[in-house]
């Protein structure tokens, strides 16, 4: 499945546009807010994962810290670490998310 036709038009006319370096990097110093209007925008597009066929990210706590993983395909599964990587704390992991779904939708910067 893709994204409906209304999500489609959501992204490209309205995400796309406010993606820039300048949002990425206000997300990455305030990650609890206050969010701009812009990021806000943002942000709840790529959190209600509009195409279910895209990867639905979770925060795993391991001993070297917070990694990205994604969920099973199936309930009951255990999740996949996407990678090696961890991030020091709780935030780091959640702006490392939102830049995993921002590139699942093709919003570069």
């Amino acid at each position: 499945m893709a994204l409906s036709v209304q999500d489609e038009w959501i992204l490209q006319q309205r995400v796309r546009p406010l993606v820039t370096a300048e949002l990425i990097a206000e997300a990455a110093a305030r990650p609890t807010g206050p969010y701009s209007r812009d990021l806000v925008d943002v942000m709840d597009f790529v959190r209600r994962n509009p195409d279910p066929d895209r990867p639905r990210y979770l925060i795993v706590k391991t001993p070297g810290g917070f990694a990205v993983a994604v969920r099973p395909p199936v309930r009951g599964g255990a999740p996949r670490l996407l990678d090696d990587r961890r991030h020091a704390t709780r935030d780091e992991a959640e702006h490392a998310v939102l830049v995993h779904r921002l590139h699942d939708y093709g919003l570069t910067w």
